[in-house]
């Protein structure tokens, strides 16, 4: 469907591409990684064609169309929320508006001359019908309910939104389209989480090609099937989701940077050897020989390293066991009642999580433990020796852009010595005559680097944070996952970054329609609790009422006898037995015979892995295909583990139902 060969593209004396290619499939699921600045974006303009290449050539099918979520605002601000969105399928908006002249047309007409009208009017809506136009609104509200949008927006006007919010009917807008080729630039930026699962699920069943770019790493796993890293001027790829290109790209590392030693040894003998027999006549054949060698090799560079932000948070002082209370608060905008009795209390550990759909509260929450935002009513208690650090969803516009990094920095802590705020700019890659650029010319993910930069300054032993991760590319997410793991205070944060969540929670606060709900542990756990709540609504929503109850749920009065069970009764329980051991036995054979299989293969694994891990073993011929079954086997232990589960997790239902009859 797409193709770019021999793309090369530059800014100034700044080379993005050199002579990189690319091809696109009618069902390719495709992610752009890299660091910010690489040229992720630059390319996505290179293929909607808002940019051109400075050579090469650009194939594309005459008939594919290619819808592109760019990163910048809605710009058409007139209409509604629905309307905009609908508006976006011209064809079928433009034969919406023939059908209704031609209706009034016909209405006003005389009979002779109605009949063309009648015979056009047919064709259009057959037409019109084919297209999907009938159906259109539906789906259009389907989507923009998925994205959290509630049925009382649908008609409100697109200029009353907020940036953030005209991004969501600029995506809706695409994905009622149904492009070809979608093109999504941080699609998840300014999502919720539920909105994030959504569109994940969405993109899934989507029949068209996607090239996007995330910095949410569980986003991209759920749907990528290849990854394309830009990458020194290049672009790479990997197949499988961004998993698996980790994995790929640091096996390939090691693989370069053992070769590269290994190369470097042989060239440090070979130099020894011409240093040593230089000046021998006897040798004079044999040291020529030698520095031909040296010429012809291909010395193997390695990539410099990527700067990466190292940081921890500053050793907090303790505080007491109770970090915050809030006991009967309530909060209102006008009309709109976002909490009437709200109690909640953090303690010392605390590393919570608050989700639940947009609107529902969270931030109105944080911001009160912030003290940002007092409750209408009741009380905010801090308990002993608490400091809180305060991140807002929107911190970044608090940064007065006439302010150098340095001027920034300082208005957090005036007296402390300009050597330690400079450190702590290196620590966020701002090193430096950095420290001298104004806030001003500073990207969003510089922006979000600083801010939580000077969150560094004074310790603090209760952080809450509104959306750290916006804006953060993946290594800085990674360090800063890092350094909350290692803080010793308490914590309480909003993302929509599941991966983030389920590595730093310990616990969930869920949100909704201004009640709280906490769940004792991390994200999975929730989910898991999630799912078991569903099934139990839809269980009291099947005809006749609940579900049947249990084994477990069905316990008889404590003060009720058991009846005697008859012969017949006793028959048919042991027949019942019988037959599930039956059926549990070419189960266990199997779950046995699995287990063979998976000792033998982790067995030859873990010799490849300690083979693989010594430079002496790729100056044998046969390492590449050492490499190659390395990687074939973690697939298949992965596959094999899988497996392994299911069948244990079916013997393990089998065994209980044996107990429990």
């Amino acid at each position: 469907m797409l193709a770019l060969q021999d793309i090369s593209k530059s800014f100034g004396t700044r080379v993005l591409f050199d002579r990189v290619s690319l091809r696109i499939g009618l069902h390719d699921r495709v992610a752009l990684v890299g660091p910010n600045g690489a040229g992720k974006t630059t390319l996505f303009e290179i293929i909607a064609g808002r940019l051109s290449p400075d050579s090469g050539v650009i194939s594309r099918n005459k008939n594919a169309v290619i819808g592109y979520l760019a990163q910048e605002l809605y710009q058409d601000e007139s209409g509604t929320v629905l309307a905009s969105v609908m508006a976006g399928q011209s064809d079928l908006a433009s034969l919406e508006h023939r059908l209704l002249l031609i209706q009034d047309e016909i209405a006003t007409s005389s009979e002779a001359d109605a009949a063309p009208l009648l015979e056009e009017y047919g064709e259009l809506q057959h037409r019109f019908e084919q297209l999907g136009g009938y159906s259109r609104e539906s789906k259009a509200k389907e989507i923009l309910f998925g994205l959290s949008f509630k049925a009382r927006d649908l008609d409100r006007p697109v200029v009353e939104l907020s940036g953030g919010w005209r991004m969501r009917v600029a995506l809706a807008q695409l994905l009622l389209q149904q492009p070809d080729l979608l093109l999504l630039d941080e699609p998840t930026n300014h999502l919720d989480l539920a909105s994030v699962i959504w569109l994940e699920e969405f993109l899934g069943r989507y029949e068209g090609a996607i090239l996007l770019i995330s910095h949410d790493r569980q986003f991209m796993n759920g749907l990528a099937t290849r990854v394309v890293e830009v990458d020194q001027r290049r672009l790479i790829a990997y197949t499988g989701n961004y998993d698996a290109y980790v994995t790929a790209k640091a096996e390939q590392q090691a693989i370069v940077e053992a070769t590269a030693k290994n190369q470097q040894k042989k060239i440090e003998a070979t130099e020894a050897f011409v240093e040593r027999f230089r000046y021998k006549a006897t040798k004079a054949r044999q040291v020529q020989s030698r520095l031909k060698q040296l010429d012809k090799i291909e010395r193997i560079e390695l990539a410099p390293e990527a700067k990466h932000v190292r940081f921890s948070f500053p050793p907090p002082p303790r505080s007491g066991k109770d970090v915050i209370k809030l006991e009967h608060a309530a909060k209102s905008y006008g009309q709109t009642v976002v909490y009437r009795d709200l109690s909640l209390t953090l303690q010392r550990g605390d590393r919570v999580a608050l989700v639940g759909p947009n609107g529902a509260g969270k931030s109105t929450l944080l911001k009160m433990l912030a003290d940002a935002l007092p409750p209408d009513s009741g009380t905010r208690t801090l308990g002993h020796n608490v400091t809180v650090a305060y991140y807002a969803q929107h911190q970044l516009e608090s940064l007065t852009p006439s302010h150098t990094l340095l001027d920034e920095i300082t208005t957090a802590a005036p007296m402390a010595e300009q050597g330690f705020l400079r450190g702590i700019l290196g620590a966020f890659l701002f090193s430096g005559d950095d420290a001298k650029k104004k806030v001003a010319v500073l990207s969003g993910g510089e922006k979000s680097r600083l801010a939580l930069a000077k969150m560094l300054v004074q310790p603090a032993n209760l952080i809450l944070m509104d959306e750290p991760t916006n804006h953060l590319d993946i290594p800085s997410r990674d360090a800063l996952e890092i350094a909350l793991h290692q803080f010793q205070g308490t914590l309480c944060f909003i993302t929509h970054d599941r991966h983030f969540i389920q590595s730093v929670a310990n616990a969930i606060i869920e949100v909704d329609a201004g009640r709280v709900t906490v769940y004792p542990g991390a994200y999975d756990y929730y989910m898991y609790k999630k799912t078991i709540e569903a099934d139990r609504a839809a269980a009291s929503n099947r005809p006749g009422g609940a579900a049947p109850a249990t084994a477990s749920q069905a316990k008889p009065a404590e003060t009720e006898r058991p009846a005697r069970k008859t012969k017949e009764q006793k028959r048919q329980e042991a027949e019942e037995r019988n037959q599930r051991h039956r059926a549990a036995q070419p189960i266990k054979v199997k779950l046995q015979a699995l287990e063979r299989d998976l000792a033998d293969k982790e067995g030859r694994f873990k010799l490849l892995t300690e083979q693989l891990a010594s430079p002496e073993f790729y100056q044998q011929t046969n390492f590449h295909d050492a490499v190659q079954e390395h990687g074939r086997l973690q697939k298949e232990i992965e596959a094999l583990s899988r497996e392994w589960e299911a069948l244990a997790g079916q013997v393990e239902a089998m065994d209980q139902a044996k107990t429990a009859s």
